[in-house]
């Protein structure tokens, strides 16, 4: 029987069997637009990555820019996610240390964090599904900690195996991959009391009718229901006008052509994955170039104007919450860097395009309001704490005796995700660290035994309004 499905993303009908148009190569925009309300925007504010087998050079990053124009973006009392992208597996424990700052830069400034945890394995690591779930396990344990860090991607564009600089699809076992990796990760936020991530996967719209069609009828039947429930959401990377289609028309719109692409993957693909209306449907990636056309700036601004309307016009009608637009700034405002190097909402220079300015109204006027659980903005973003009153910048940490058999138990201490101390727990006596936790008045403090095989998490904490400068005693033996 099928239940009414009302009050769900996608309603009743994203939960309809799988039709019978085995490619998804029919039109699926012509329903009623019906609007959700606020949708939850976000912005890329890394490189870009180039199409092809290796990232090409882009015009010198400028941070103190970067963040001032981001800060810009973000209109008072509304929500802004920061997603940033390209956490390879094959970049190992340093990709991950890197992410952990990056990470922390952005929620210290008060913005919501989504990852991209690319599958991207070394040569040796092709294939290896086991390893590759530790290493997401491990990168929920470490980046999850931050309760600024709301989502993550779990492999990129697996449908699409032309380009493996941008997209898992090209290397082998990336379907399992996404799928183990997906089951992984939802089981490690539950026992690490992540509560505030959710995990989706990115799909690309569009690539080879039949491939794409068989990535969709894999994950429906391989997925099982583990999978199913540990899923979020599903993210569509839509780039209309450069990668498909590879323009827009006379008689075309990109409002047509983003309805088109939502439907079509609510309506087709998505059932042939096994994936109902319960499941949300995000635009993860979606941008338009600046150097395809005379005036292009102006085109990109009424584009983004018309795809923007879409997806919140169209949120009831297929089940959509959130949009992301890629890119902050161009990675060369030449074009050099091929396709998505022009996307940006500032050129090369950080000069801003029309863009930026019509981005942000578009996120005043139909954006969700700030969360009050948002990342309170730390020492960097020179914002006040007020409520907070006078918070102790440091917290005692007394580690209990190590191994039974008199070994050193070595371990590491993660304030917020960020590696801020190594040390040994001797046999015997306890040993006391101090932590300096930057006058927070909330983190999170995870503690790692390092053993011979693997990471274990040992204990975990959140600390509230200012109550550092308590101590905190783990006695712990193995």
């Amino acid at each position: 029987m099928l239940v009414a499905a009302a009050g769900l993303p996608g309603g009743a009908r994203g939960a309809a069997a799988a039709p019978a148009d085995a490619q998804c190569t029919s039109s699926y925009g012509g329903e009623a637009p019906v609007s959700r309300g606020p949708v939850r925007f976000g912005i890329d504010p890394e490189l870009a990555g180039a199409a092809g087998p290796t990232q090409l050079p882009a015009k010198p990053e400028d941070q103190t820019k970067k963040y001032a124009l981001l800060a810009a973006l973000r209109p008072p009392g509304r929500e802004l996610v920061v997603r940033i992208n390209r956490l390879f597996w094959a970049d190992g424990e340093a990709g991950v240390r890197r992410f952990a700052d990056m990470v922390s830069s952005y929620t210290s400034r008060g913005f919501a964090v989504e990852v991209q945890v690319r599958y991207h394995p070394a040569p040796r690591d092709v294939g290896n599904i086991a390893g590759w779930v530790a290493y997401v396990r491990h990168v929920v344990d470490v980046l999850g900690a931050d309760p600024g860090v709301v989502a993550m991607t779990i492999t990129n564009e697996v449908n699409l195996s032309a380009s493996s600089n941008t997209s898992d699809g090209a290397y082998r076992g990336a379907r399992d991959a996404l799928i183990a990796g997906i089951v992984g990760a939802g089981d490690e936020a539950r026992r690490s009391g992540h509560d505030q991530l959710r995990f989706g996967f990115t799909y690309a719209y569009r690539g080879d009718p039949r491939s794409d069609a068989d990535f969709w009828n894999y994950l429906g039947a391989h997925g099982g229901p583990d999978f199913r429930a540990a899923l979020g959401w599903v993210g569509l990377d839509f780039y209309p006008g450069s990668f498909y289609p590879p323009a827009v028309g006379p008689g075309d719109s990109y409002r047509a052509e983003t309805a088109n692409a939502l439907g079509t993957l609510r309506r087709c693909f998505m059932p042939k994955g096994g994936l109902d209306g319960r499941v949300a449907l995000w635009v993860t990636e979606n941008g338009v170039p600046t150097t395809s056309a005379p005036g292009s700036p102006q085109v990109q601004l009424a584009a983004l104007r018309e795809i923007v309307g879409a997806v919140h016009d169209y949120g009831a009608t297929y089940g959509v919450t959130d949009y992301r637009y890629f890119n902050l700034r161009d990675n060369d405002s030449s074009g050099a860097d091929g396709l998505f190097s022009t996307d940006g909402l500032l050129y090369d220079d950080y000069t801003p395009k029309p863009s930026f300015g019509g981005y942000r109204d578009l996120v005043a006027a139909l954006g969700t309001a700030a969360s009050a659980t948002a990342p309170t903005p730390g020492p960097h973003s020179g914002g006040a704490r007020a409520g907070h009153g006078r918070c102790a910048g440091w917290l005692h940490v007394r580690l209990g005796p190590g191994r039974r058999d008199g070994r050193v138990l070595r371990v590491r201490v993660y304030v917020d995700g960020h590696l801020v101390a190594r040390v040994r727990a001797g046999p015997r006596a306890l040993r006391r660290i101090v932590l300096a936790v930057s006058h927070r008045p909330t983190f999170r403090l995870r503690i790692v035994s390092i053993t011979a095989r693997r990471l274990r998490v040992t204990t975990t904490r959140t600390y509230h309004d200012c109550h550092a400068g308590r101590g905190h005693t783990v006695v712990r033996r193995t």
